[in-house]
């Protein structure tokens, strides 16, 4: 199935939009009022919310920007008929969602009692970005 890249882009930003505000949602709890058995299970919700509205920021990037190689690789003729496909966008979002989650965890870690810290999210999302990037030119290479 074949999707207009528009309506791509709008579901991408309704989607940063929901998770932004279950985000802010987890975070204005009060940790105190958490009881202490819970605090662990607390703290992955936290985490996955945070890291997946890091994922839509990114995917956006990247699959905009594949949409673009494809377009600017499409003799002129072709560019008009080039539609953004929709599997693709999920297939980059459960990609990225590996790589933030992975790499976040290894970040946070990493960081840990440095300023740093706090931007582990968008430190991991630049990594899967660039991971992604290099992947993809090694297999260009080899083909």
């Amino acid at each position: 199935m074949k999707v207009d890249y528009k309506l791509a882009v709008v579901i991408l930003l309704v989607a940063f939009a929901v998770l932004s505000g279950i985000q802010a949602a987890v975070q204005s709890v009060d940790p105190g009022t958490i009881p202490q058995e819970w605090q662990t299970l607390w703290q992955g919700i936290v985490y996955i919310f945070t890291t997946s509205r890091a994922t839509i920021l990114f995917i956006f990037i990247r699959n905009i920007l594949g949409y673009a190689e494809n377009w600017f690789d499409a003799r002129p003729e072709e560019r008009g008929q080039l539609k953004y496909e929709a599997r693709k966008l999920g297939a980059t979002w459960a990609k990225y969602e590996v790589y933030l989650k992975g790499y976040t965890a290894a970040i946070l870690a990493l960081t840990a009692g440095t300023p740093y810290n706090q931007y582990a999210v968008y430190i991991a999302g630049a990594a899967g970005l660039i991971t992604d990037l290099i992947t993809k030119a090694i297999k260009d290479i080899v083909q």
